[in-house]
């Protein structure tokens, strides 16, 4: 098609009742399947939130592979926290408080507009 319009080919499942409605239909606006096809799938999507950009997209993805790398440092920190033998200093323990507020700071920020990529 022209104007930056493309197909796309597909198929319709209809029972014998509707097929012969949408035959009358046709018939008595005369028109043809694609065109009230195109104005009902067009209709549909207009009233569709806008899909995310590209680069909201992108940031997603930088903000699922931040929280990825956070809850890898938050996993290799914890085991040291509870070593019985040898004591966590205070500094470790905030470090993974900390660790811990920022994965739900990226958590609440991915979930709420972020990819989940």
């Amino acid at each position: 098609m022209s104007k930056g319009h493309f197909t796309i080919p597909t198929r319709v499942y209809l029972s014998a009742g509707q097929r012969l409605q949408l035959q009358f239909l046709l018939r008595q606006e005369e028109r043809e399947l694609d065109d009230l096809l195109t104005e009902l799938l067009s209709n549909y999507l207009d009233g569709m939130p806008e899909p995310p950009s590209a680069s909201a997209q992108a940031l997603g993805a930088d903000l699922n592979e931040e929280l990825r790398r956070r809850r890898q440092e938050l996993r290799r920190l914890r085991p040291r926290l509870k070593d019985s033998h040898n004591p966590a200093p205070a500094w470790l323990a905030q470090m993974v408080a900390d660790l811990e507020a920022e994965i739900a700071r990226l958590e609440r920020h991915v979930g709420a507009g972020g990819s989940q990529g």
